[in-house]
């Protein structure tokens, strides 16, 4: 028996503690910990009925017969909380971003390489199978050399609101929206395309969730759920996305160039009603277009006779499949 302590228990990590007691036996949430009783409460009832809660984290990281702490706590706590874990002898799983800046990420990796313990963190988009056909493709050469590529991830204005009437709207707390929301997208670019960035410039702003613009709630009407518009997805105390103090942006681009001389472009948005989370790779020998929400992989080589090739890969679920 695998025994689990949490530590942070909002919707992310309860709903992929779904997904790891749905794997069978022998595994068992053990411990919570949340400063948050309305989310240890969800927890329990969806979860752990009955499981014991520890008044802080201290005390859940000491309990001996915890053998894995999952971190799912605000990112400016991960350093805290992982480290803690690691001393206490436990193995560690942390919820992406590792943390909010350099300083700590090295200080948990130097944490772990002193523990000899087994750690994991939540870019889990490269178990996708979508992702992992779109790797085989670029790295097996089908499109000759890979040259350049543009991705994206533009999110539904729900989704947009819910990050900006969210813990996720401050920076001191979550990190910028790039680190917080698209670093899945960055890392697995830097993995298909096999390299570091060398250069980068970007560029981008808050334009849409101002107070000026509040009269949209209004507008759009209230969801069919009676949900306020911009406000259907859960959070833990939530406020209007529109007035709430925040200091990240809702739209930015940005070019890098990468040590292999590959070139990207990428742009994310956080009020669209197309959502997309979409890759397109050109090759000196052909062309190649992905989008994880409609699980479309698709591509064509240069030359006269040659057809459009669709690719499937069955990947369903949250996160193409990847959860």
């Amino acid at each position: 028996m695998k025994n689990i302590g949490v530590i942070g228990c909002g919707s992310r990590v309860r709903g992929l503690l779904k997904h790891i007691l749905g794997l069978g036996e022998g595994i068992n949430v053990a411990a919570l910990c949340d400063v948050s009783e309305r989310s240890i409460q969800k927890a329990l009832a969806g979860i752990a009925p009955g499981c014991r809660v520890c008044k802080d984290y201290q005390e859940l990281v000491r309990d001996p017969a915890i053998d894995w702490v999952f971190v799912g706590s605000w990112n400016c706590y991960h350093r805290e909380h992982a480290i803690a874990a690691l001393k206490a002898g436990k193995n560690v799983f942390c919820e992406k971003p590792l943390a909010t800046n350099l300083e700590d990420c090295l200080a948990i990796r130097d944490a772990w390489r002193a523990s000899g313990k087994s750690f994991s963190f939540g870019l889990v988009l490269r178990y996708s199978l979508h992702y992992q056909k779109i790797l085989e493709l670029i790295r097996g050469g089908t499109i000759g050399r890979l040259v350049s590529m543009e991705f994206n991830e533009t999110l539904s204005y729900e989704h947009g609101g819910y990050i900006h009437g969210d813990w996720r709207r401050k920076k001191q707390w979550a990190g910028t929206h790039l680190l917080e929301k698209c670093c899945h997208d960055l890392d697995l670019v830097n993995w298909i395309v096999d390299s570091v960035p060398v250069r980068a410039a970007s560029f981008g702003g808050l334009d849409f969730f101002r107070p000026e613009n509040e009269f949209y709630i209004d507008k759009l009407g209230p969801h069919p759920n009676g949900a306020k518009a911009f406000s259907q997805w859960e959070r833990p105390e939530p406020s209007n996305p529109f007035t709430a103090e925040k200091d990240i942006i809702d739209n930015q681009v940005a070019i890098i160039q990468y040590g292999n001389g590959v070139r990207a472009t990428f742009h994310t948005n956080c009020l669209t009603n197309l959502p997309e989370r979409r890759m397109y790779f050109c090759g000196t020998e052909g062309t190649l277009r992905a989008n994880v929400l409609t699980g479309a992989i698709e591509y064509r080589r240069v030359g006269h006779k040659d057809e459009l090739v669709r690719v499937e890969t069955g990947a369903k679920g949250g996160h193409g499949g990847a959860d």
